[in-house]
């Protein structure tokens, strides 16, 4: 069953800060309850990494904890956990809870030595349990034989025509990073020549559209 994957528009701080660090600091607490009930997960390359040294690894994106405070996870392969700083690119891997991701990562300091905490410079997308490979892109408007079709460009240069049931749902998704997966084909009759085609199957949005540094929420 085809499955959408949302992004939610960030809350600005507000006077309740001090209760959210409260919040954060109560969570961060049981983490560690938990790490030491544990002895510590072990393994990994992460845990024997040094402060300020940088890895790559895989696992799978997991949000603990309830909003709006939530603590973002990585569970790795071998049964390591890491936290994950906040960072521009951890504010998009909050979109991609439960998917497998690879992840370029400075070592942080971690939990009394036991949960090193990881700051994301770069991630990419794994293959669902299907085996896809997601494509990864940017959502515009493009004009074929003068009606306005949505299309992605992807990281890799390479424009997709957005086709099944998804197509006009993917108007209003203009300006949006997002992942998609679906049946790939080629189309031989669009003004531009030939273009790649895709009826989406499966797609999640990984950074909502932003104008002048505020985010648009999704429809």
């Amino acid at each position: 069953m085809p499955m959408n994957h949302w992004g939610e528009k960030r809350r600005s701080p507000r006077l309740g800060d001090t209760a959210g660090r409260a919040a954060t600091a109560l969570a961060t607490a049981v983490v560690i309850a938990w790490f030491a009930g544990c002895g510590g997960p072990s393994g990994g390359k992460g845990h024997d990494a040094a402060p300020g040294e940088t890895i790559y690894i895989e696992g799978k994106v997991s949000l603990r904890g309830s909003r709006p405070f939530p603590l973002l996870l990585l569970e790795a392969k071998d049964g390591a956990i890491y936290m994950i700083d906040t960072s521009p690119k951890a504010e998009e891997l909050k979109n991609l809870d439960g998917m497998a991701v690879g992840v370029t990562a400075k070592v942080l300091p971690g939990i009394k030595g036991d949960a090193p905490a990881l700051s994301v410079s770069s991630y990419s997308l794994l293959p669902l349990p299907s085996g896809e490979k997601p494509i990864v892109g940017v959502v515009y408007a493009t004009l074929d034989l003068g009606d306005v079709r949505a299309a992605m460009e992807a990281d890799d240069g390479s424009i997709w025509i957005i086709e099944g049931m998804f197509k006009t749902v993917f108007l209003d998704l203009k300006g949006a990073r997002v992942w998609i997966v679906g049946d790939r084909q080629w189309a031989n009759n669009t003004q531009e020549g030939s273009l790649r085609m895709i009826n989406v199957t499966e797609y999640g949005v990984i950074r909502p559209f932003q104008k002048d540094g505020i985010e648009i929420p999704v429809p």
